[in-house]
């Protein structure tokens, strides 16, 4: 898995619908970040699988596989503007090889998604439960 480091102001269009900012640490802090090559390829089968209008990656300022450019928790959007469930989407996920998925919010709209070697995990941090 290649992972690249990113200055906080770059702006390189990564993929068709990924940009290198919206993965960028939302601590109000500038300093550099990591994105690996896989969990954008993955997002970008997902974008596909899913016939996304949008994904919105919403990382805040995380730690875990977020600090590793391995991970981003995101809102899949329709093409009409509706969210797509977050159970559709961890459904979707797991299908397509994320190998760390939860539903991360109570109405299920957002989801952490993960590229994690060595290990797979999966549940709801609104149930704490894996």
């Amino acid at each position: 898995m290649t992972v690249k480091s990113f200055s906080a102001t770059d702006n390189t269009q990564l993929t068709e619908h990924f940009n290198a900012r919206e993965f960028r640490c939302k601590c109000g802090k500038s300093h550099d970040f990591l994105i690996s090559d896989e969990l954008v390829s993955k997002l970008e089968q997902l974008y596909a699988a899913l016939d996304c209008g949008k994904i919105i990656v919403n990382s805040g300022t995380s730690t875990g596989q977020h600090t590793k450019g391995t991970a981003a928790d995101v809102v899949c959007y329709d093409k009409s503007g509706n969210i797509i469930s977050a159970k559709t989407v961890c459904c979707k996920a797991q299908d397509l090889g994320f190998s760390g998925i939860a539903n991360i919010t109570g109405a299920y709209t957002s989801v952490h998604l993960d590229v994690r070697t060595g290990a797979k995990w999966y549940g709801d941090e609104i149930k704490g439960t894996n």
